[in-house]
């Protein structure tokens, strides 16, 4: 049998390694014309985003601009190859079909050995052909301390499809699922220790984790239900405190969720791991109302105090601009870049902010630092779900990746 499964394995892998050098020569695009195809379809999204609110008219028009000028660039570079593929009068093909043949017929017959007596030599230098079979039962039922990881895994869930009803298995099980990444089968087990056991503050602290780490990092009302529940059970515990305080900041009530860092930092022992969270938060949120406050009391300036680390030039500096060299104006923009990108680097700053600073990295031709400028955009507007949905439809109207 085992060797049966073998020659089986060895005739696809070679029907796998053969099948790309059997098929016929298909003419692959240039990068030009991939270039076009990915910037027309960003004018497709950018429309999209302004039919879902994401982006205003004002800032779809400008990435329109900036797409369509990438458009124009393609296009132009695409037509210079066509250009040049008709003058030469060639494809680049081989001129010699009989030799190529002849060297496919070798590069085929060359695996179809090569393959098997490889594999061969591989088995009999490091394969044990002598030991004894190892039927999935078998292993299962050796000693637990003989067992690895995924076969205590196994066995486990074997006893739990067999008695669901067992408290303690699901006790065992729910946090090895969640160091496990099995997110859902964390939940599943979270959820059966709720059903048997009631509820407790762990339990519940824990599922609404979970569901947290399931839904990337946002608190919604589920989770934040969970977390409400084991605080009425027990107001000093600190794991639904954090994960309230966190909600409120997101769903934008910021006062609150001061409140709740500082007495969740008050109310913990010195050195608690997430007290440097929890002060990082507090700062975070009161920038914000900050932010707010100015944006209230004045707000036909708003926009032009949000961006006052990138200041509109005055009629001096334009003045001076148009007696500058190309090379002069260049750097002195990237100037005014670098102050605006160090100011959000130490103090944060809004979404619209991150938003012009990636615009500006583009306009200076530096796409890297504005993939850069995008993660780190994301990361400091974690509690900001709005910003972060600003920053992200921005990226992608402006075609810039977005890893998170």
């Amino acid at each position: 049998m085992f060797w049966t499964i073998a020659v089986v394995l060895t005739l696809v892998t070679i029907v796998f390694a053969i099948y790309p050098l059997m098929r016929k020569e298909r003419k692959l695009e240039s990068a030009s014309a991939y270039d076009l195809t990915i910037y027309k379809s960003q004018l497709k999204e950018i429309d999209g985003d302004v039919e879902r609110g994401l982006i205003d008219e004002a800032e779809a028009e400008s990435a329109r601009a900036e797409v369509a000028r990438r458009v124009i660039g393609a296009q132009d570079a695409l037509d210079k190859e066509r250009t040049a593929t008709r003058s030469d009068g060639s494809s680049g093909v081989g001129s010699q079909p009989e030799r190529d043949r002849v060297s496919l017929r070798v590069a085929v017959t060359t695996i179809a050995l090569f393959i098997p007596l490889l594999s061969l030599g591989i088995y009999f230098a490091l394969g044990s052909p002598d030991l004894e079979g190892q039927p999935l039962r078998a292993r299962l039922s050796k000693p637990p301390e003989q067992q690895s990881l995924t076969e205590l895994v196994a066995s486990a869930e074997r006893k739990l499809a067999a008695n669901p009803d067992d408290l303690e298995g699901w006790k065992k099980m729910a946090p090895v699922y969640a160091r496990m990444r099995r997110t859902e089968d964390a939940i599943l087990a979270y959820r059966n220790i709720l059903r048997l056991e009631g509820e407790s503050v762990d339990a519940l602290s824990d599922l609404g984790e979970v569901l947290v780490i399931r839904d990337a990092g946002v608190v919604k009302d589920e989770a934040r239900a969970l977390f409400q529940r084991a605080n009425m059970l027990d107001a000093t515990a600190p794991k639904p405190r954090f994960f309230i305080a966190i909600a409120l900041g997101q769903t934008g009530e910021e006062r609150e969720a001061i409140l709740r860092w500082q007495a969740l930092v008050d109310d913990s022992a010195e050195g608690a791991p997430w007290i440097p969270f929890a002060n990082e938060q507090i700062a975070a949120l009161q920038k914000r109302i900050a932010s707010k406050s100015v944006a209230d009391a004045n707000p036909s300036n708003s926009r032009q105090t949000e961006g006052a680390a990138l200041p509109n030039p005055s009629k001096e500096d334009v003045d001076s601009a148009s007696e500058m060299s190309a090379e002069d104006r260049q750097q002195m923009i990237a100037g005014m870049v670098a102050n605006l990108a160090e100011r959000l680097k130490t103090e944060g700053g809004t979404a619209d902010e991150w938003v012009r600073l990636i615009r500006a990295e583009l306009v200076l031709n530096r796409p890297d630092m504005a993939a850069k400028t995008v993660t780190r955009a994301l990361d400091a507007l974690q509690s900001d779900i709005d910003g972060l949905e600003k920053v992200k439809a921005a990226a992608r109207s402006l075609g810039v990746s977005i890893d998170q």
